[in-house]
């Protein structure tokens, strides 16, 4: 049922986490940087391992991994009440399916945004920290003690309407 599914859910979300958390670092060192030398992917991954080491591809991993397990228990734990739901209304296979993809998709966002929002700010101080410097960026505790500062609780939110809104059309295709 959806135990099963939930748990399901959770060992993917970690398996995910650690495959895609340096693959998450990239893009965001590309998408951030000016550095010289990062010509792609392969050229970031080069230089930041060059920098800080193997775990540097890592900068941001525990929001990842925490967020990514909840995310994905509530994946596939509302896409099971989802389907079923729509079906006992009297839909057919098909739109139950993918009004189950779109509503497990807006779950799976809702139940680890935060996480999301400070792993994002993790990775962006890790990608514009200076590569020769030996001083660690800021972890999860004093990026998340930084948005309650400057923007209080709805900090942890912002920016999880468009998220919400592309979520659905993403996740029921």
């Amino acid at each position: 049922g959806q135990l099963r599914s939930g748990l399901s859910g959770a060992a993917a979300g970690a398996a995910t986490a650690v495959v895609l958390t340096p693959v998450y670092l990239v893009k965001v060192q590309l998408q951030v940087t000016t550095r010289e030398g990062l010509t792609g992917p392969f050229a970031a991954a080069c230089q930041t391992i060059a920098s800080r080491g193997l775990f540097g591809l890592y900068a941001g991993a525990t929001p990842i991994l925490v967020g990514t397990t909840i995310g994905y228990t509530f994946r596939f734990a509302s896409y099971d009440h989802a389907v079923a739901t729509v079906r006992q209304w009297g839909a057919g296979d098909a739109t139950a399916v993918v009004l189950g993809g779109g509503v497990a998709g807006m779950a799976t966002w809702a139940s680890h945004y935060p996480l999301d929002l400070l792993s994002a700010r993790m990775q962006v101080a890790a990608a514009v920290a200076p590569s020769n410097t030996a001083t660690e960026p800021q972890g999860l505790l004093g990026h998340f003690r930084e948005v309650l500062q400057h923007h209080g609780p709805r900090g942890l939110f912002r920016g999880i309407g468009p998220c919400l809104l592309l979520a659905f059309p993403v996740n029921a295709a």
